[in-house]
């Protein structure tokens, strides 16, 4: 008996100082059964992940989503002050590089999500290094809750909303406050309303 409550005194010391070095946030998420409306210049059509997994990695967010079978991935950076002290792959990128932290009130549920903005490329040295300019591409929305929630790509000809997530609706208010506040095109918006739940 003692041997056991050594042991597991001694594995909590050890849980407690890795976790007081690590930052505060989940470590994995899981979600199956997504669905997304998807907008492709005037083509609009739904599609669905069977899974997506978050894994919160030392200085980024990781999304693995698999649809028919094929995973795509996409790296969601912390906001800087996230990062602040803490040992980062980022150096020497820009500021654009970061995450930024918003919060959404709707009714009575707060909401705290990343907006990530996409440059072709981070580094402040882009034109004379790479012979190229640097030009956003386009920008996400995340939440360590209900995963990718918006992104739109080559200036909202490309975007994708989440409309369901573990066969539930997505918090559909939630969706249609980040697609205003980016002026969506209202002929989008109702088309996202019309999706059945």
């Amino acid at each position: 008996m003692m041997r056991l409550l050594s042991v597991f005194l001694f594995l909590n010391v050890c849980l407690g100082y890795s976790q007081k070095n690590s930052l505060d946030i989940r470590p994995v998420n899981r979600f199956t059964n997504l669905k997304y409306l998807a907008v492709h210049g005037e083509k609009i059509q739904e599609f669905s992940y069977s899974e997506s997994v978050i894994r919160a990695e030392k200085n980024h967010y990781s999304i693995a989503m698999t649809i028919h079978g094929h995973q795509r991935k996409f790296t969601f950076p912390f906001t800087k002050e996230d990062l602040n002290g803490k040992d980062s792959l980022n150096v020497g990128l820009t500021e654009a590089f970061y995450a930024e932290k918003i919060t959404y009130h709707l009714e009575d549920k707060e909401f705290v999500l990343y907006k990530h903005i996409d440059y072709n490329c981070y580094d402040p040295l882009c034109g004379s290094k790479h012979n190229h300019k640097t030009m956003v591409t386009g920008y996400s929305y995340f939440s360590p809750d209900y995963g990718l929630l918006f992104t739109s790509q080559n200036n909202n000809m490309t975007l994708e909303m989440l409309t369901r997530i573990n066969g539930k609706e997505a918090p559909k208010d939630l969706i249609i406050a980040i697609l205003k506040d980016n002026q969506i095109d209202n002929r989008i918006i109702k088309e996202y309303k019309k999706v059945k739940s």
